[in-house]
């Protein structure tokens, strides 16, 4: 025993030593204490011997205060080093990390909080000469006030041959994570800039391509005119891998005909600088124009295919009982009502979401879908009107409306018309379908006149069927002349509501459990009692009741079955995505909901099918899941890394590919096995 304690005495004195002889002490100078913050000089070595070296200038300041990179933005004020009484050196460069956006007393600004180095690349006079480092740093650092700071540091590095010490691993740290300059280093391929003078404003315009993906990049500028940080609109290309960015400057700011321009960008695949040279045009970008016309066609196709979606189809029948229960000379005015309904629907809709983004509250596409009072609401409307669609009961109008006027017909109300595309435009909000998730996602990151613009032309594209038809009333001779055929085809769109209302009352269920079953009962024997029909002689009645009854039952026995049991699948709010990825895993991603009538048709068609599980066990795959029935903030934090502002939201992870490969809204099993073919292929 005493043997093997002298054996390892004599192994650890060996590692000290080898230890000590090869690193030093921490070579630093004092700290310049501040009222909030403190300053000083850290050096990698303990001694120099070349011609050149990197230092650090060490920040730590109170928790929540800030100071500010070289172009500071709306307020406040760079640092500046005087060193003039130094010794032994013939330059100074500061090289500034990537900052982060920051909000003080209203302005907006650029820069650094809590502890941040600032890498000081040296040129030496006389390598075999001592550096005498003597420094005058004013500074500014912020929080509810600014507090102007003045340092005087000082540091002696002597001559010799080079002796790492303990702070090598942080300056070394401190230069891994400043933005790349070399292409070849990084994903980027190529930058181009321009500014374009206007009557008022000038433009800067960027155009960035990129072998990888761009999602959610912020994009920092340093011109010698101290801009103002003012909000760039972005644009992308169809595969994300080319943005055009443009920030509006007021035309005095710019004040040159030819400047420099240093460009800073930074997203989860990017962290690079590039250094242009500008010359001033007079020619308006018309990107501009271009990407409007972009989004409004996208737009415009999103929002007619909205009307084939599974999730919109049942609602049809409300919008096709109008032209059944409207005589051909006033059908042209309802189908003009009904459009107006859908687009008045999708202008609040857009403008119900750009007030919440405004407040800074989390925002997506069918968020009000995981109210369950909205679900409540939506769901009892529905249920009127397939109940009305069997003629369990009449909606009559109020008396004192019936002499209204809607666009100059007389004795004619078509409210009825306009919330049926009121409402058709609700059930549209849990659907994905092609171009709606690149619409949302430029409404929501683009200005806010874009973004109105937008849902005004999903609108459109929604309402586009009954626009026609109202430019061209002879198409509604096509339309069969009225006869009994009506009744068999209004029980048919009854019953296709009714699929509504279950598909609605199941999503309930996981909210209130027989909350909703009980009102159901309760609204259907209000019916019968106002019929004056016994329920066990009601057939309709009974029916929709026993339905209701045995799927709502179905739901719970499923919920309390299969939850969290789901032996192919993770919970995602249970693994850690980044630490499989570097355990070099393969993970599919599946972010869906109850309501997301998309997810359904994925999972059904796509997901589960045979040939997808045979892929995914053969390639050890790990499947996870995450459920948005009802908020979340992982998940909304998770989905905003990416700029998707709704779901469904596929994506494959690796370790090639640790931002993702990201997959369209309606999934196909062609897509998923190019994706796999890709990673494996890496």
């Amino acid at each position: 025993m005493n043997g093997t304690s002298k054996i390892l005495k004599f192994l650890i004195s060996i590692i000290l030593c080898c230890f000590f002889f090869n690193t030093a002490f921490a070579l630093t100078s004092e700290w310049a204490v501040g009222e909030t913050s403190k300053l000083r000089l850290i050096s990698p070595y303990s001694q120099n011997s070349s011609k050149n070296i990197v230092i650090g200038l060490e920040y730590q300041m109170q928790s929540g205060w800030k100071t500010y990179w070289k172009s500071p933005g709306d307020g406040g004020f760079a640092q500046n080093i005087s060193w003039e009484n130094s010794s032994n050196i013939n330059s100074i460069k500061i090289l500034w990390p990537t900052p982060i956006k920051f909000e003080i007393l209203g302005l907006t600004s650029l820069g650094y909080q809590d502890n941040v180095i600032f890498p000081l690349e040296i040129e030496i006079e006389n390598e075999l000469q001592d550096i005498i480092l003597d420094f005058n740093i004013n500074y500014l650092i912020c929080k509810e006030v600014c507090i102007p700071g003045d340092a005087r540091i000082f540091l002696n590095i002597p001559a010799g041959e080079k002796k790492i010490t303990d702070n090598y691993f942080h300056i070394e740290q401190a230069l891994s994570i400043l933005p790349e300059k070399d292409f070849s280093r990084s994903y980027l391929k190529n930058i181009n800039a321009n500014v374009f003078e206007g009557d008022n404003l000038s433009t800067i315009q960027l155009k960035i391509e990129s072998e990888k993906s761009f999602f959610n990049p912020e994009i920092f500028l340093h011109t010698p005119f101290g801009l103002p940080v003012v909000q760039s609109t972005i644009s992308y290309s169809a595969n994300n891998k080319l943005i055009i960015a443009e920030f509006d400057f007021n035309k005095k700011l710019i004040s040159k005909d030819s400047f420099p321009l240093e460009v800073v960008l930074k997203d989860a695949n990017h962290n690079f600088t590039h250094l242009l040279s500008l010359e001033k045009a007079n020619n308006i970008p018309n990107s501009k124009i271009d990407t409007f016309i972009f989004y409004a066609l996208i737009s415009l196709l999103a929002g007619l295919i909205l009307n084939v979606m599974p999730c919109v189809f049942p609602i049809l029948s409300i919008k096709l009982l109008s032209v059944f229960t409207t005589e051909r000379t006033t059908a042209r005015i309802s189908f003009l009502i009904v459009a107006s309904g859908i687009v008045t629907s999708f202008l609040l809709l857009g403008l119900f979401f750009l007030i919440l983004q405004y407040f800074n509250f989390t925002i997506a596409w069918g968020m009000q879908f995981q109210q369950p009072y909205f679900l409540i609401f939506i769901t009892l409307i529905i249920f009127l009107f397939m109940m009305n669609m069997f003629g369990q009961f009449e909606i009559n109008l109020p008396h004192n409306l019936s002499n209204l006027t809607v666009i100059g017909s007389s004795n004619k109300l078509f409210l009825k018309d306009f919330f049926n595309g009121f409402f058709a435009t609700l059930m549209a909000t849990p659907c994905s379908a092609p171009f709606v998730g690149t619409a949302i996602t430029a409404a929501f990151t683009q200005n806010y006149m874009t973004g109105m613009s937008i849902f005004l032309f999903m609108g459109i594209g929604m309402s586009s069927p009954y626009l026609v038809v109202a430019l061209f009333p002879k198409l509604i001779n096509f339309i069969p002349k009225p006869g009994k055929w009506m009744i068999y085809v209004k029980y048919f769109l009854g019953l296709l509501l009714f699929a509504t209302v279950i598909w609605l009352s199941n999503i309930l269920l996981s909210f209130f459990n027989f909350y909703f079953l009980f009102l159901s009962i309760f609204l259907l024997l209000i019916i019968t009692y106002r019929r004056k029909i016994p329920l066990f002689k009601n057939t309709i009645a009974l029916v929709v009741l026993i339905c209701i009854f045995f799927s709502s039952s179905l739901q719970l026995f499923h919920q309390q079955s299969s939850i969290g049991n789901d032996k192919d699948w993770v919970n995602f709010f249970t693994v850690d995505i980044n630490q499989l990825i570097e355990q070099d895993k393969i993970i599919f991603l599946d972010i869906t909901a109850d309501w997301c009538a998309t997810c359904q048709f994925n999972k059904i068609n796509v997901l589960n099918s045979n040939t997808m599980i045979k892929e995914f066990k053969e390639n050890n795959i790990i499947l996870i899941r995450a459920d948005w029935t009802r908020p979340n903030e992982k998940i909304n934090i998770f989905l905003e890394k990416y700029d998707r502002f709704g779901i469904p939201f596929n994506a494959f992870f690796s370790k090639n590919f640790p931002n993702g490969i990201l997959l369209s809204e309606l999934l196909s099993e062609k897509e998923l096995v190019e994706a796999i073919n890709k990673i494996n292929n890496e």
